[in-house]
């Protein structure tokens, strides 16, 4: 046994002799090895780098025992440990109501983080798809398609069944997305998604597929739509005329043509139109066109009550529309007896089909009916063709009417103005009597559309007040906004500012008649002082302006200031300009690209002038050199301070989505109620006994 441990003893100095040697060289080449620790043995004779109970350790590298750690084990042990107390959690309602609140208060950013702050990580609730399809519907509202599409893949994702709720507001998210492209993609991805996954759509769904591609320029698709519902016998609603009509307004060339049309149908299918029908059609004639020459006597023939070709679903196809129908004026080329012909067939052909009592073609007092061509601007040319007519009857054909008096038309061409546009759809008294024959009550966003396309006369907007006292149609603050913005175009700064006037006394009135009821109150808003700055040609005028601004705790922004800085620059007075210039550095207003290309051009044009008179006093005399002299020093310090590159930098449009809502004059009074949390108790059913 002596032996046996003393060659044991030899071999075990023999490995420590050589893990002296090998730790030496690691220490003199400054290796990243740990350091070994000693442990000796029960006689202290010997001693180990390591733990002589550990298996390959003499080659000197340390093996370091880690534990496998899963992101998922992780978050699950908190998930599980930090449990939040019941009486924390509300119900769906409850986070229902807290984020209508934000949403109703505009504050979109923080509406979603009650779903993914605090329903998701603080209280752990699981949420249904009610709370999905309220912001969903929020992020439409204002355009923010991408985060509406994640919300909906969120959705899916757990588990949670989206309803028709869901695809209606998807669909309203993509007609309100900033871009056209971008919202016709997710468009025609999501009616491929509905399509693949067998959903059948309801109404609702249709009405939004039928705007989402209108508004994104897809009109073809959109009556497409409109003939799959009546495949699947789904009876043709005013509702879904009305979305089409809203399609039409994004074709800016052809869209009033397209809005007719679709208007004739829903007369000839019976349908009555409502006040959106009419106020859309307002619209249209403000933003759309009529077409060329050749579309209009397409539209002519189309609501003559010719029926259009094609199959009897396709009864909204845009190819029908440019389909071959029975003209009512002939090419121009053609001589005029064969027009005088044709046009005294057509009124024939007029008199048996729409069996109007209209005159014989003998009553026709003209002798030649010419067309006049102009490139520029053409009009509808329109007379009186009937002998003995009173001057008070109307002989412009209301296009919106179910009989029409296509016998007045002499010439027919192009139109441009908004009077002229508005004249085919009947001029304001027509327009309303059309409104009165179908029951329907004007609002006050039908006057409002009506304004801009009324003569440019005070004696018009006069005659329009005076409708809407008849009528006991109060205006809102909008109205009167348009009414000093139209009135200032033309110049007519001293009607403008009667306005003003105008809005005192009615606000005086109204808080007499509505002491308690805010809402029904009228009050100058943000927009009204940005028209009024229109009005505002001195600086003492800029002046009075700003100060009633600051009186009712409104920030200036920098539309308001470019149009003041509009009356500096045309005038000439380059002490308006600066008082312009130092508002927007001391109030830190960002500039806009607008603002700066009117400076830069105010500053061009006076360094052209001082060129040009260099030799003659006759226009500007020294004082103007001197004046600009001193402008430019403070316009040229002017711009480094406000730092024009950071200023100038586009924000895009959901970044404002992206931050919590600053705090603000305006936002002070907001408050959001925090919805009371309660416990349930556990009350014992108790069975009624009565009382003997």
């Amino acid at each position: 046994m002596a032996c046996t441990n003393l060659l044991r003893n030899i071999k075990t100095i023999h490995f420590i002799r050589r893990s002296f040697f090998s730790t030496s060289i690691i220490q003199n080449n400054q290796s990243k090895y740990p350091k070994h620790t000693e442990f000796r043995t029960e006689h202290n004779q010997l001693v180990y780098l390591d733990d002589p109970d550990k298996f390959g350790t003499l080659s000197g590298f340390k093996i370091q025992d880690e534990k496998l750690v899963d992101a998922g084990d992780i978050k699950e042990e908190e998930y599980t440990q930090n449990k939040p107390l019941p009486g924390k959690k509300l119900t769906t309602r409850q986070y229902a109501d807290l984020i209508k609140q934000y949403i109703k208060h505009k504050r979109l950013k923080e509406a979603i983080d009650v779903l993914e702050v605090r329903m998701l990580q603080e209280d752990k609730v699981k949420p249904e798809n009610y709370i999905f399809n309220i912001l969903i519907g929020a992020c439409a509202d204002v355009g923010y398609t991408k985060k509406a599409f994640r919300l909906f893949n969120e959705m899916k994702a757990r588990g949670l069944k989206p309803t028709g709720d869901t695809y209606t507001c998807l669909f309203h998210a993509c007609s309100k997305s900033p871009w056209a492209s971008d919202g016709l993609k997710n468009a025609k991805h999501l009616r491929e998604h509905m399509i693949l996954k067998g959903i059948e759509p309801n109404l609702t769904n249709y009405n939004a597929m039928i705007k989402a591609f209108g508004c994104c320029g897809d009109l073809v698709t959109a009556f497409r739509i409109v003939d799959e519902m009546v495949t699947k016998k789904i009876k043709i609603r005013v509702h879904t005329f009305n979305h089409l009509l809203q399609a039409c307004i994004s074709d800016k060339n052809n869209g009033l043509r397209h809005a007719l049309i679709v208007w004739r149908k829903m007369l000839n299918v019976r349908e009555k139109p409502n006040i959106y029908s009419f106020n859309l059609m307002l619209k249209c004639v403000k933003d759309c066109n009529l077409g060329t020459k050749e579309d209009i006597e397409e539209l002519v023939g189309a609501v003559k009550g010719k029926t259009l070709k094609g199959s009897k679903n396709d009864m909204l196809e845009t190819q029908n529309i440019d389909s071959q129908e029975l003209k009512l004026l002939q090419d121009p080329k053609s001589p005029p007896e064969k027009i005088r012909k044709d046009h005294i067939d057509s009124q024939k052909s007029i008199n048996g089909s729409n069996k109007m009592n209209m005159q014989n073609s003998d009553a026709v007092e003209t002798t030649d009916l010419m067309i006049t061509e102009n490139k520029a601007k053409i009009t509808i040319q329109l007379v009186d063709n009937l002998k003995n007519t009173s001057k008070e009857q109307r002989n412009v054909p209301n296009l919106l009417s179910k009989e029409i008096n296509m016998h007045h038309i002499l010439a027919l061409q192009e139109v441009h103005s908004l009077q002229d546009k508005f004249t085919v759809i009947g001029g304001q008294e027509d327009f309303l009597e059309e409104m009165s024959a179908y029951s329907v009550k004007p609002d006050i966003k039908t006057f409002t559309q009506m304004l801009p396309l009324l003569d440019n006369t005070t004696e018009a907007e006069n005659k329009l007040l005076h409708t809407m006292h008849n009528m006991k149609i109060r205006a809102d603050i909008d109205f009167y906004n348009m009414l000093i913005k139209k009135r200032c175009l033309r110049l007519d700064y001293d009607a403008a500012k009667a306005v003003k006037k105008i809005i005192k006394k009615e606000s005086e009135i109204r808080k007499r008649l509505y002491p308690d009821n805010k809402k029904k109150r009228l009050n100058l808003n943000i927009m009204s002082y940005g028209v009024l700055a229109m009005a505002c040609k001195t600086k003492e005028d800029a002046e009075i302006l700003l100060a009633d601004m600051r009186q009712e705790q409104l920030k200036v922004n920098i539309e308001i200031l470019g149009a003041l800085l509009k009356h500096g620059i045309v005038n000439y007075r380059f002490d308006y300009v600066l008082y312009v210039l130092n508002i927007v550095k001391d109030e830190k207003v960002p500039v806009s690209d607008l603002f700066l290309k009117n400076l830069e051009d105010f500053n061009e044009k006076c360094m052209k002038i001082i060129q040009q008179n260099e030799n003659s006093h006759r226009k500007y005399s020294n004082s103007f050199e001197t004046a600009y002299n001193k402008f430019s020093k403070i316009y040229t310090n002017w711009l480094r301070e406000v730092n024009i590159h950071e200023a100038l930098k586009q924000e895009h449009p959901w970044e404002q989505f992206k931050t919590s809502s600053p705090e603000t004059v305006q936002r002070q009074n907001i408050k959001i109620i925090e919805p009371k949390r309660f416990n349930k108790r556990n009350r014992k059913y108790v069975p009624y006994v009565p009382k003997i």
